[in-house]
């Protein structure tokens, strides 16, 4: 799908300022300066780890909890952690297990079927721990299971621990744990469920062993990325800090089996290689191999587990590419992606790759998406994801009467209905996306920072922007503009010929553009220039390091007005031609003949208008419009970024 380019003016000065403050390059302390932070913030965001976490009791609840939990543990009351079988429920039942084995807790872990159980707490469930479970602490569910909760609590007492959004009333409890609740004081309230575990664990280590409670922010790291939470605030801290402290044996072994090194992982490595190997018996069998996995100190075991996962995971990747299939043939069928909105049901459609699915229509289509799976049960199952500036969740409760529960967050959501009212959503979500949106929602946004020539992309830029990450929901990676290059031996690459390779030179310096899913362009590109939007990247090929650009899009460069080279040139012109600090008026056609003596090529009387714009707006001319007087201007000391030029950038979009 066409994708639509947003790049604004950059501010050169604030990016000097920010640039020294900061110790890092212009280019990317703008990325900072153009997120709209303070010089404050970006220097606590890029100094994450030297912050000490939130203390734990700030979230609701908490005291309550810790006192029971206790009670538990010296009392010997048995604890059953009931979780979730996605990766986020899978290292928060991880998290909270070992340090409650720790502690010397009486323990047991659930976690339901998803094929046969469902999301969340159910009564069936809660029926196996009746006359054993004394204390029952839910992990990534629960706010919104208040009949459950209330029927768990005639037989044990309840923990709850969540970060979905509560419902109207919250569930009957000991404690209800969830930094979204109305009361919560808490700074963060976009913790994942792992997050929420882990500051559950904070507390129960507080004045016990205060050191331990980080020893397993690997985990913690996994569950928050893979779950696709804004890396912002103690997220961002969680995961920075996790990702280089791994030592978990089972999440060591899967990373060996994927031919990665734990010393170089990253939250892109976790949602696209780790967390789909690890959600993968969920989705298709049981997720309990997975806390088995992290719980396992034997790395025999643990290599065991993690080959079977990766086993399971090329099975659910040969099953959501059939269904796509299916799904894609059911849009164009329906015409579904002329509308708003996308609702797609299918006939047993596994509904443990579903979310997987509606997430790959939402690549295609760039419609909120409701994927739902259908058998020879009355109720249905749905996965929901959302697009920018769209809240999945407000637009389910907008059509609440008709379904029979639903839950989830403003990008992701998940749902059951009766197969009877399909039609009937389908109508009033997509009237409920036809209100919200227009049609400038509907197409894909790619935000970019800065235009930047091949030259100014340098090991010490990509250095500097690898302080930001790790990347992901709220802390995209930057992504640059490179305009006029012309490539040269472009080639599919893939075993489809899906991907696109090729070099291409500026002042005797040979670079790598790679571009995954741009293979068509491969036929296209030949001798031609390109704009493309990319990111920075080392690449380490035999030893050796090379910069690469990583191409997020493309499009052949067919712009009417002059590159930033000519407009350059354009302005040596003038120098050569006027006095510095005296106004002269000069017609087009004078212009126009000067030029083309001084540089043995023609400029039309737009491309005129056009240099003498771009270069009023960054400060080196004074250029009348009316009466076409043109008065130079000192230089300053700092060189001008014509990227600062709105007129220049907006050729580009």
């Amino acid at each position: 799908m066409k994708k639509k380019w947003n790049i604004s003016p950059a501010d050169a000065a604030g990016q000097r300022l920010w640039a020294e403050k900061l110790n890092i390059s212009p280019a990317a302390a703008g990325v900072l300066l153009k997120r709209g932070w303070t010089l404050q913030n970006a220097q606590a965001f890029l100094n994450v780890q030297e912050q000490n976490f939130y203390d734990p009791f700030l979230l609701p609840n908490m005291q309550a909890a810790v006192a029971r939990i206790k009670a538990a543990i010296f009392k010997k009351d048995l604890i059953t952690i009931f979780g979730d079988y996605d990766v986020d429920g899978i290292t928060a039942t991880a998290v909270l297990y070992k340090t409650l084995k720790e502690l010397g807790a009486l323990v047991e872990y659930y976690l339901p079927d998803r094929q046969s159980e469902g999301y969340g707490v159910h009564k069936q469930s809660i029926d196996k721990f009746i006359g054993q479970t004394n204390l029952l602490i839910t992990v990534d569910c629960g706010i919104r299971s208040t009949e459950e909760m209330e029927y768990a609590g005639n037989y044990m007492d309840v923990i709850v621990t969540d970060h979905h959004l509560p419902g109207p009333q919250l569930p009957a409890a000991v404690a209800v744990i969830d930094p979204k609740r109305d009361d919560s004081c808490y700074p963060d309230e976009n913790l994942a469920g792992v997050g929420v575990a882990f500051k559950l664990c904070q507390a129960l280590w507080q004045n016990v062993k205060n050191e331990e409670f980080t020893k397993y922010l690997d985990i913690v790291a996994l569950g928050t990325v893979a779950d696709i939470v804004p890396l912002l605030n103690e997220n961002r801290k969680i995961v920075k800090s996790g990702l280089t402290a791994i030592e978990n044996t089972g999440l060591i072994e899967l990373i060996k089996l994927c031919g990665l090194k734990k010393e170089n992982i990253t939250a892109g490595h976790i949602g696209f290689v780790l967390g789909p190997r690890l959600n993968a018996a969920g989705r298709l069998k049981h997720a309990g191999i997975g806390v088995e996995l992290l719980l396992t100190e034997d790395r025999e075991k643990a290599s065991e587990l993690a080959k079977y996962l990766d086993d399971e995971n090329k099975i659910r990747q040969s099953l959501v590419e059939s269904t796509f299939a299916e799904a894609v043939k059911t849009v164009h069928a329906n015409n579904y992606d002329k509308t708003t909105a996308i609702v797609a049901a299918g006939q047993n459609w596994h509904p443990g790759i579903i979310g997987i699915v509606a997430s790959r229509l939402v690549e295609e289509f760039y419609r909120p998406t409701v994927v739902i799976s259908l058998n020879e049960e009355a109720i249905g199952k749905g996965s929901c994801r959302s697009i920018r500036g769209f809240n999945i969740c407000d637009a389910l409760s907008a059509s609440d009467d008709v379904l029979e529960a639903f839950g989830g967050h403003a990008m992701a959501a998940g749902l059951t209905i009766n197969k009877t009212k399909v039609e009937l959503f389908r109508k009033k979500f997509t009237q409920y996306a036809d209100d919200f949106l227009t049609e400038e929602n509907l197409q894909p946004l790619l935000e970019i920072a800065e235009v930047l020539h091949p030259e100014e992309v340098t090991k010490k830029l990509i250095t500097d922007i690898a302080q930001l990450e790790p990347f992901g929901v709220g802390n995209p990676a930057p992504l640059f503009l490179c305009g006029g290059v012309q490539a040269k031996n472009p080639k599919r690459l893939g075993k489809n010929g899906e991907h696109l390779k090729f070099v291409f030179s500026v002042k005797d310096r040979l670079y790598t553009a790679l571009g995954w899913g741009f293979g068509e362009f491969a036929d296209k590109l030949a001798n031609k220039n390109a704009i493309f939007v990319f990111h920075p990247e080392i690449n380490i090929w035999n030893g050796k390091e090379q910069i690469q650009f990583n191409i997020k899009d493309i499009k052949m460069d067919e712009r009417k007005y002059p590159s930033h080279d000519e407009i350059g040139l354009f302005y040596i012109f003038l120098k050569k031609t006027l006095s510095a600090g005296k106004t002269a008026r000069l017609d087009t056609d004078t212009i126009r003949k000067a030029y083309t003596h001084f540089s043995a090529k023609a400029i039309t009387a737009e491309e005129i208008e056009y240099c003498l714009q771009v270069l009023s707006e960054i400060n080196i001319i004074n250029f009348n419009k009316t009466d076409h007087s043109i008065e130079l201007l000192p230089l300053p000391k700092e060189k001008k970024n014509i990227n600062t030029s709105k007129t220049f950038l907006q050729q580009y979009i």
